[in-house]
């Protein structure tokens, strides 16, 4: 019986790089990919949300999956675009299993880190408090998953890096396609979250699936505009 992909990622990805090369993986072991991201990431997302509300919690399980595998989906995509261009020889479909196999890659790392996340939300994050108190705690806890979710999304592709020199037509500038695809990521992701917001869940607004300004403002506005400066500031 064949080794499903998620399970030879965590094993050797030397194998995964092998069976892409040959042609071996196919449609249905992107489809077993996809099933692991969903899992993995709406896992995370049940612990995501726990200091506000057991129903944002279930809310966020479903919304980390769609945020996920819609930013890998749009992803592909511009990366496909990249690779074409940069003369990387690579199918799209063979695009689409380098990029969903880092993300599975990424789906491990966020496994790994649930527990700790978890402890860290029931030992460390008051509940209740003055505003300023819940603010920071809030903007604590959003900086907190914000570079997790971020060092998952790098270290998944970072990963693969050695295997995609290996995958791609000599002459092509592996580390511009890695870092194009590492931009576009990041830059679809991040706004991907802030328009299915909330994930942490702000102490000040009731819970609800999606925020009634889901297509107002934009992620790098609100991170650097108004958490940073209050983290930075020193309040609480």
């Amino acid at each position: 019986m064949k080794e499903a992909l998620c399970i030879v990622l965590l094993k050797s990805r030397a194998r995964f790089w092998d069976r892409l090369r040959t042609g071996e993986a196919g449609w249905s072991d992107l489809a077993s990919l996809c099933l692991f991201t969903v899992l993995s990431t709406g896992l995370y997302g049940l612990v995501l949300a726990g200091w506000r509300s057991p129903l944002l919690s279930l809310y966020v399980a479903v919304k980390l999956p769609l945020l996920f595998i819609g930013a890998t989906a749009v992803v592909s995509v511009l990366n496909w675009m990249f690779a074409a261009l940069l003369g990387s020889g690579l199918s799209f479909r063979s695009t689409m299993l380098a990029v969903f196999a880092s993300m599975t890659v990424g789906g491990w790392i966020l496994l790994a880190l649930a527990p700790v996340a978890f402890f860290f939300l029931v030992s460390g994050v008051p509940r209740a408090g003055s505003d300023e108190e819940l603010r920071l705690a809030h903007n604590a806890i959003l900086m907190t998953h914000i570079l997790v979710l971020a060092f998952a999304g790098v270290a998944g592709n970072a990963a693969l890096l050695s295997g995609l020199r290996s995958a791609v037509r000599p002459g092509c500038p592996v580390l511009t396609l890695f870092f194009a695809w590492v931009g576009s990521f990041a830059f679809v992701g991040c706004q991907m979250s802030w328009m299915l917001r909330p994930f942490v869940g702000s102490p000040f607004y009731p819970v609800a699936f999606l925020r009634a300004d889901w297509l107002d403002r934009n992620f790098y506005e609100f991170v650097f505009g108004e958490v940073l400066p209050f983290l930075l500031a020193g309040n609480g």
